[in-house]
């Protein structure tokens, strides 16, 4: 049975009420601020440090153990969650119209997501340019968030991914990222720095314009280049042109950017940001884009069968930084056979994601199905297992265990 609903306002009264019942839902006002509604602390991020420790020291056995934060609360207001609520849960009201709402997290849950954030925001030079400091913040976003095939897998743990996905603070501890993670995360980044950006929304994808002191607007998509960037490869959204993003199937239109003029940036700007924000250095000074894309080109090998154990060990010996996942090893599998000049080893390999209904933390495996006409109809499924640390070949699969993405 629903209790009866109750009106404290602090300006006015000087005693609090009786401790009430579990069902009675209570509106608090303070400082001429209504700061619990239905019994929920609203918008912490807009209250001063002492009326939060106030409210949590006085008032806390008369709200619910959720509270909201229009926007991202400060590692101070966290600080005083932990100290005196350190069983409360945070939701962001974040949710992009449509979908799904952000699950709420736990204070430990927030200080693991931005003990990363705050280590990749020690890693700036002060020395940099303002276009340094924001290709520096790009790649170590998109080194350290992968994307997430779980949240599209529609298993029963897909929805609670994209829940997850969809706050930065789990989304980078749990290396859970769909678009909507990429783009607020870097957006993140950049105001910790002091640079300017916004996200820009479009129907199915967001991404970050960043709005640089003399250049003006710059288009970048870190969910595109996620993979890239972890293998040494050259970022291709970083700069890109109006006309090319449009190309490559972006809508402007649909966002409040439409009409917007962009500076973009030519490959030699991009290679002396990655020179001096120390990308480069780790790759000897080169990108890998040529040595990735001709990997399966003259590897010798009387079928297919041995062809990609050969590559396999290849790709397994591939320098990556930050923390690449199922998703980025596939796309880099996958686009070292699309440019193979073996036609026999291209036609005869398809490479699958695949995820498992019953595991909830990181269930992806990439299957490789590989055939040879040349030798018969016989089929292989190599399912690599964490990366690719090790690899099991099996003629056939159980569907019941595998899910394709």
């Amino acid at each position: 049975m629903m209790g009866k609903k109750i009106f404290i306002d602090l300006d006015k009264e000087k005693k609090l009420p009786p401790t009430m019942s579990n069902q009675d839902i209570v509106d608090i006002k303070i400082n001429g601020k209504l700061i619990v509604k239905n019994s929920i602390l609203e918008n912490i991020d807009t209250l001063t440090k002492e009326e939060l420790r106030y409210i949590l020291t006085n008032l806390k056995n008369y709200i619910y153990p959720t509270v909201t934060s229009q926007y991202i609360p400060s590692v101070d207001t966290m600080r005083i969650l932990f100290e005196l609520a350190p069983t409360f849960k945070v939701r962001f009201k974040t949710e992009k119209d449509g979908a799904d709402p952000i699950i709420p997290i736990s204070i430990e849950e927030f200080f693991e997501g931005e003990k990363i954030f705050d280590e990749i925001l020690k890693g700036i030079d002060p020395q940099w340019s303002e276009l340094q400091k924001y290709k520096y913040l790009y790649n170590k976003n998109s080194q350290m968030l992968s994307y997430d095939l779980n949240a599209l897998s529609y298993t029963s743990y897909g929805r609670l991914h994209e829940k997850y996905s969809r706050n930065i603070f789990t989304a980078m501890a749990k290396n859970w990222g769909i678009c909507a993670s990429f783009a607020a995360s870097y957006d993140y980044l950049c105001y910790r720095a002091g640079l300017e950006s916004q996200v820009l929304s479009e129907e199915n994808h967001d991404y970050v314009v960043i709005e640089h002191t003399k250049l003006g607007n710059i288009l970048t998509d870190s969910t595109s280049d996620a993979t890239r960037v972890k293998f040494g490869m050259k970022s291709r959204s970083f700069g890109v042109s109006k006309k090319q993003f449009i190309e490559d199937g972006h809508h402007l239109e649909e966002t409040e950017a439409s009409d917007y003029e962009f500076h973009s940036l030519c490959d030699e700007e991009i290679r002396q940001l990655d020179c001096a924000v120390g990308y480069l250095q780790e790759f000897k000074g080169e990108y890998t884009d040529t040595y990735i894309i001709n990997l399966a080109n003259h590897i010798e090998g009387n079928n297919n069968f041995e062809k990609i154990t050969i590559l396999l060990e290849k790709i397994k010996n591939l320098k990556t930084i930050g923390r690449p996942s199922t998703c980025d090893f596939e796309r880099i599998i996958s686009l070292i056979l699309a440019n193979t000049h073996d036609k026999a080893l291209r036609d005869g390999i398809k490479v699958y994601s695949h995820v498992s209904e019953n595991i909830s933390e990181l269930p992806n495996q990439i299957i490789i199905e590989v055939h040879d006409a040349r030798i018969g109809e016989n089929v292989e499924y190599f399912v690599l297992k964490d990366g690719l640390e090790s690899y099991e070949v099996m003629y056939e699969l159980e569907e019941n265990n595998y899910k394709r993405i």
